[in-house]
């Protein structure tokens, strides 16, 4: 995409502000924000997303659930979807859920793609076909590494470099892209955060790189590089005794060891909240964004992102939810974690991330150890499909507040933007990222994740012949129409004046866009 030599200024007089007992309210202080169209961050921007798995638990009569995903369930699923817009999904899966059925008695693997589970694949794949969005597709870990109770099997392949695994792997793609057609397939995660202890990998940095240059070679020989490429490494920040490097440093050695192969980079991080209202989590990551641009520049994408969950307040919530397992985030219930999703949303698109995927989509995904025990769910969700089902409680499988922050986010940043830099603002707390097509058009987000309010001066005459929509999430105000979707606070949005006051209520996000599709 190239990039127009266009330059326009946003000036704002920010409140440095202080908190009183009595009051919640910031004091004036002039404050020069400087907006720089052709300051790029990334002109290789993908877009916003979600992980949404294709329901391993309840996608045919066979499986723990039964067929409980029915057209009716899909469709609600899909029309949600359809309003947020997402660019990129991460579809985290397993041979052993779809299309490897045992071992022979040679200890080859029964490979089958025509079944039940597949067809739920293939109805999500469809979809992103059908809506142009971007797929990383990829294995959990090493089938049968834990005990599958169904094939009664255990430890079947010896490692992520058994060429048995490699081989049915590209199997399955080269049925996928060949035969059923899908373009959409960007990308290939081979196993979920290998340098983590609870990794089928667990940290072993050999094994992991012997796996992925064995996957590019039957790429290659299966003549799919055109059409895929391999992502990695898929780590966490977490640090693993067993592995020779820290997780930041898979990182750093992916980049270094492994851009030959790579189509493009990843991490996952689960960041505490007072890490990311500090906004310490933009700088660290815009650190490592740089050095993977310095080295071999590439898309850079953090594939997995939501909240620490090993923290008191959210053990004590999943213990006492009989349904919640340990890997639950219980904040997804709340007003607030709406406010600190869009906030690491925009700390990441400032520091140079291509691409941002929440962890995850629905509640009806994943149980914890992929056992389907109903009272072990992974609660991460901005619903559950299945709530009724599961629960016995209807309401789980409304729409929970994050949704609307990260949907508008998502909706209005689309893939087309260039992610362009903003200076200035040194307000604790407020932070804005801003993008804009080759075609003029604008959206601008600003999270205010502070306790006081903020009011600034926008310079708003370069803007007086554009037309905005404002949308506004706050404790007190945050509309939907009929479905529980996001509708503008302001419609036909003109700023008559050269200065126009902006008002931010403390803990909130407003989005200001020209988009419009």
């Amino acid at each position: 995409m190239k990039n127009k030599n266009i330059s326009f200024f946003i000036f704002l007089s920010l409140a440095a502000g202080f908190f009183t007992s009595c009051q919640n309210t910031q004091e004036k202080e002039n404050e020069l924000v400087r907006i720089e169209m052709d300051n790029v961050i990334s002109s290789e921007f993908i877009g916003n997303g979600v992980e949404w798995s294709a329901y391993p638990h309840a996608d045919s009569p066979d499986a723990e659930w039964g067929l409980l995903m029915t057209e009716d369930k899909w469709q609600q699923v899909f029309d949600r979807l359809d309003y947020m817009k997402p660019q990129i999904v991460r579809v985290l899966d397993q041979a052993n859920w779809r299309y490897l059925k045992g071992m022979d008695d040679d200890g080859n693997p029964i490979v089958e793609f025509d079944n039940p589970e597949m067809e739920a694949l293939f109805k999500l794949l469809d979809y992103c076909q059908e809506n142009n969005v971007k797929v990383i597709l990829g294995e959990w870990g090493q089938p049968y590494k834990i005990h599958d109770t169904n094939l009664n099997m255990q430890d079947a392949f010896t490692g992520t470099n058994d060429p048995r695994w490699i081989s049915i792997i590209a199997d399955h793609v080269e049925f996928l892209i060949k035969e059923k057609g899908y373009t959409t397939i960007d990308y290939y995660n081979l196993v979920n955060e290998p340098n983590g202890y609870w990794s089928t990998v667990d940290g072993n940095w050999e094994e992991w790189k012997e796996g992925i240059l064995m996957l590019d070679s039957a790429f290659v020989a299966r003549g799919l590089k055109e059409e895929i490429e391999i992502i990695g490494p898929d780590a966490t920040p977490y640090n693993n005794e067993a592995s020779a490097y820290t997780g930041e440093e898979w990182a750093r050695e992916a980049v270094l060891q492994l851009s030959d192969v790579l189509g493009a980079y990843d991490v996952h991080d689960y960041p505490t909240k007072d890490f990311v209202r500090s906004g310490e989590f933009g700088a660290h990551y815009g650190s490592l964004v740089s050095f993977a641009d310095s080295v071999a520049r590439k898309p850079f994408i953090l594939g997995e992102i939501g909240f620490e969950k090993y923290v008191e307040e959210n053990i004590e919530r999943y213990e006492a939810d009989e349904f919640a397992s340990p890997d639950s985030q219980m904040s997804i219930y709340d007003f607030d974690y709406g406010v600190d999703m869009a906030d690491v949303l925009v700390q990441s698109m400032n520091s140079g991330f291509d691409a941002v995927i929440a962890w995850g989509l629905d509640d009806a995904m994943h149980t914890n150890g992929d056992t389907g025990d109903k009272t072990q769910l992974k609660k991460w969700g901005m619903w559950n499909i299945l709530g009724k089902e599961l629960t016995g409680d209807s309401a789980e499988e409304d729409i929970r507040p994050w949704f609307y922050t990260w949907s508008i986010m998502t909706r209005y940043f689309p893939g087309e933007m260039i992610i362009v830099k903003n200076s200035g603002l040194n307000m604790q707390g407020v932070r804005m990222v801003v993008g804009r097509t080759e075609e003029e058009q604008i959206t601008f987000a600003v999270v205010n994740n502070s306790v006081s309010d903020a009011t600034f001066q926008l310079d708003t005459e370069i803007y007086q012949d554009q037309v905005f929509r404002k949308f506004i999430y706050s404790e007190d105000l945050r509309p939907v129409d009929s479905n529980n979707f996001p509708v503008p606070h302001e419609e036909n949005l003109t700023f008559k004046d050269k200065t126009s006051t902006i008002n931010i209520p403390s803990k909130s996000v407003v989005l200001y866009t020209t988009y419009k599709y």
